[in-house]
């Protein structure tokens, strides 16, 4: 599911589904702020989840835990 396969379409993929997670560098929003804004994109919370862990995993967010907020960076 996180990559493309015979199996796993392009567009099935996590890596696929995380650019509608994508926003500009700075941007910052909480967590549930950005679950509500894409929830039909990710009717599944377990791949909205994935999806910001492979975000942060390339390092395209950071999360500020005092504050709660996922920070966009480039």
């Amino acid at each position: 599911m996180i990559c493309p396969d015979k199996f796993t379409s392009i567009d099935d993929s996590i890596l696929s589904k995380s650019t509608k997670l994508l926003m500009e560098a700075g941007a910052q929003m909480t967590v549930g702020q950005l679950r509500s804004e894409t929830e039909k994109f990710f009717p599944d919370v377990v791949d909205f989840i994935l999806a910001l862990d492979t975000l942060f995993a390339l390092g395209k967010i950071d999360f500020n835990e005092s504050t709660g907020m996922i920070i966009y960076v480039d």
